[in-house]
């Protein structure tokens, strides 16, 4: 295990970075989105959000599997500056703090998005109460039932 593990190591904690600045913008465009009641246009970052979070994934599986090879798997992230080696602790910090900075951004950001969301599902209850009818009785709204929904309003959610 030379430098050049502990280097590939850190340009993934990079790119990890940098998808989780990507999420936190698109949950900044999600929260206009709902602000704008623009359905189409969430239709689109909600895609855009399933293809990050598909890259999240990836990432996360071959970070796994570089901590094995480093032999750092119980490691916090937090700890890992210092196991590396001395002439890569400096910028190994800088790495880590970059990601935490990055991960506590996207938190909010997505916090904010999902609050809004909410706050406008509650809004859209009051609404159907407010008609005489119940949330849970009320469907997707598309009439006839049966009738599917149209094609740019469909989003492929898989778990």
């Amino acid at each position: 295990m030379g430098a050049s593990d502990y280097q590939a190591y850190l340009d993934l904690l990079k790119e990890l970075t940098g998808c989780l600045d990507r999420l936190g913008e698109v949950a900044v465009e999600k929260a206009q989105r709902v602000r704008q009641d623009d359905l189409l246009a969430m239709d689109e970052v909600l895609k855009q959000e399933q293809v990050l979070s598909l890259s999240l994934r990836g990432l996360d599986q071959r970070r796994t599997k570089l901590l094995t090879k480093l032999g750092l798997s119980g490691v916090p992230l937090t700890g890992l500056p210092g196991k590396y080696p001395a002439e890569l602790q400096d910028q190994a910090k800088r790495t880590v703090e970059e990601l935490r900075t990055s991960y506590k951004m996207y938190r909010s950001r997505a916090d904010l998005a999902r609050g809004m969301l909410e706050l406008n599902l509650h809004q859209i209850d009051k609404l159907i109460i407010a008609a005489g009818a119940h949330p849970d009785d009320v469907g997707a709204g598309y009439e006839p039932p049966g009738m599917e929904p149209p094609k740019n309003m469909k989003t492929d959610f898989r778990a």
